[in-house]
């Protein structure tokens, strides 16, 4: 199964080779006029995080299982994530993808 999201943050236990596997993500940043202002409320850190552990449902995330709160992000259509591909930062797992309206 191929994805349109990829994920550069290293640190997050759903990350595997830059694909993540927390089967939806949430993407926060309801006041952004940037991409800083943005982060991705799923990410667990992978020192204290265990897929292992995980009692959830774990498959590959594409931009269809995306949440956001961006109210000011143009790909932002009722809280759906419309855009065609997905990029979340390594640093603070921002959304390099947010573009203001």
């Amino acid at each position: 199964m191929e994805t349109n999201l990829l994920c550069l943050e290293k640190e997050c236990a759903f990350n595997k080779s830059g694909s993540c596997y927390a089967s939806h993500i949430k993407v926060e940043g309801y006041d952004a006029y940037i991409t800083p202002e943005t982060y991705c409320d799923t990410f667990r850190d992978s020192s204290s995080f265990s897929l292992s552990n995980y009692g959830g449902n774990i498959s590959l995330t594409s931009t269809q299982n995306i949440s956001c709160s961006a109210d000011n992000c143009k790909y932002n259509i009722s809280g759906g994530c419309s855009a065609s591909f997905v990029q979340i930062n390594p640093q603070n797992a921002n959304c390099e993808t947010f573009i203001t309206k």
